[in-house]
């Protein structure tokens, strides 16, 4: 089956920024992006969605940091029609989540594996740093948290992994976690940090992968098509 594509759009203090290992207060503007010259996050919306795209990752870090929120942004994105994953944090639990619109909670933001609960046929990140799970307070073995969720009996609807060490620097994504995430996950599964182009996402696709999530890939041109 093709592998879906969903660009992100990392957005601080109403601009799009270049988002390298999850350092986030050293984010830049990204002004060098082959899809537009602006860091302008109307400019990105409306090119994807030109480019054929129906999804898309925002992550609204200053929601995500407690300085601010970008809401304008993601309501321009489900206006254009786009099924928009949204990432604001904590925040994102006590939110409903709707037609084209759904609440990205990440493991990061979870005090505690027993938290897990609360994101319960929900759209969850396992938040990993190459093959560990970062929560607020701890960070856990990936296969630990994994059965964790198997213990609980309830899967999220859609599971993102990301690796957050590995964003923004194409390295690549370690296609072993895939293969071990599928032993206990058979939803909608999303994965991305680091993914280096389409040959690399031809091989999570036969790995078992769903959908990606790319930023840096499209931004330098080397993806392109909404499916591989």
């Amino acid at each position: 089956m093709p592998v879906k594509v969903i660009p992100v759009l990392d957005v601080m203090k109403g601009l799009v920024v270049y988002a390298v290992e999850g350092v986030r207060e050293e984010y830049k503007p990204l002004v060098n992006s082959v899809v537009c010259s602006s860091p302008e996050p109307k400019c990105f919306i409306d090119r994807f969605w030109e480019l054929g795209f129906d999804e898309i990752y925002i992550a609204d870090l200053d929601s995500i940091m407690n300085t601010g929120e970008n809401w304008s942004v993601i309501e321009y994105a489900v206006k254009r029609g786009f099924r928009v994953f949204a990432d604001i944090g904590r925040k994102g639990i006590l939110k409903n989540n709707g037609e084209r619109l759904c609440f990205v909670i990440g493991t990061e933001y979870l005090f505690y594996p027993q938290e897990l609960k609360l994101i319960c046929n929900r759209v969850s990140s396992l938040d990993i740093v190459e093959r560990e799970v970062k929560f607020a307070n701890t960070i856990l073995p990936i296969e630990s948290v994994l059965n964790r969720y198997r213990e609980l009996g309830c899967w999220p609807q859609t599971l993102l992994v990301i690796n957050l060490k590995r964003v923004g620097t194409m390295k690549g994504f370690d296609v072993e976690i895939v293969k071990l995430v599928r032993k206990f996950y058979r939803g909608r599964l999303v994965v991305g940090g680091g993914i280096s182009g389409i040959e690399e996402v031809k091989k999570l696709g036969e790995a078992g992968v769903d959908g990606v999530i790319i930023a840096t890939s499209l931004h330098k041109g080397l993806v392109k098509s909404t499916y591989i």
